[in-house]
């Protein structure tokens, strides 16, 4: 019996023998310092790791250099036979960018302007904050909203009689950096439907809008 007894502590011993073995083993590093580790029955649930995405970055206009003068198609106005007098490339107002004036006559002599405007100014923001000035300061009734044009666009009117019937109409529109403005007003013994100069200072505006360089 003492023997029976013996070689089971024998046999014990050498189990924790081989468990301290395998535990020192286990924590080493090839050949390094032997490090403790806490032995857990739990199991230990673990948390990859990741970083925040980049923020996504929209197109950056620039509208300097464009010559609007030589560039904008003025084929929308044809059936309004008018005739171009003057252009001024004047940019536009301590901001970067491009624009035209068009000084027109119609057939009958009556006065008709265009002025096409595109500015790409150094941030989203600031092109929101001039589109709301524009907004605030143009002195020309609200039309609403327009679709399919930058990420937001409006049109306004107005009428006069200089002596004449002047009938004007804007739309400008917003996109990243960019805000874009064409402005038409023809004079004549009647007005010229808001319809009419609506769709022609469209046309015009979308072909602007499109012709801005982005990265």
């Amino acid at each position: 019996m003492v023997i029976g007894v013996e070689a089971r502590s024998r046999n014990r011993a050498l189990v924790v023998g081989l468990l301290v073995t395998l535990a020192v083993a286990g924590g080493c590093d090839d050949g390094g310092s032997v490090t403790p580790r806490a032995v857990t029955t739990s199991p230990v649930v673990g948390v990859p790791a990741t970083s925040s995405p980049a923020p996504a970055v929209g197109p950056s206009y620039d509208a300097t250099n464009l010559d609007l003068c030589r560039r904008t198609d003025l084929t929308p106005l044809a059936d309004l036979s008018v005739r171009v007098a003057r252009t001024d490339p004047k940019p536009p107002l301590a901001r970067q960018g491009s624009s035209c004036l068009f000084e027109m006559r119609t057939a009958d002599d009556h006065q008709a302007n265009l002025l096409v405007e595109a500015s790409s100014l150094t941030s989203a923001e600031e092109a929101g904050r001039l589109y709301t000035a524009t907004q605030q300061v143009t002195g020309m009734t609200a039309d609403g909203p327009v679709a399919d044009v930058g990420e937001e666009a409006e049109g306004f009117l107005k009428r006069s009689d200089p002596g004449f019937k002047y009938a004007e109409y804007m739309v400008h529109a917003r996109g990243a950096n960019l805000v874009v403005k064409v402005w038409l007003a023809v004079g004549g013994d009647s007005y010229l439907p808001k319809e009419v100069l609506a769709a022609k200072a469209l046309t015009i505006l979308k072909a602007t809008y499109t012709a801005v360089p982005h990265a």
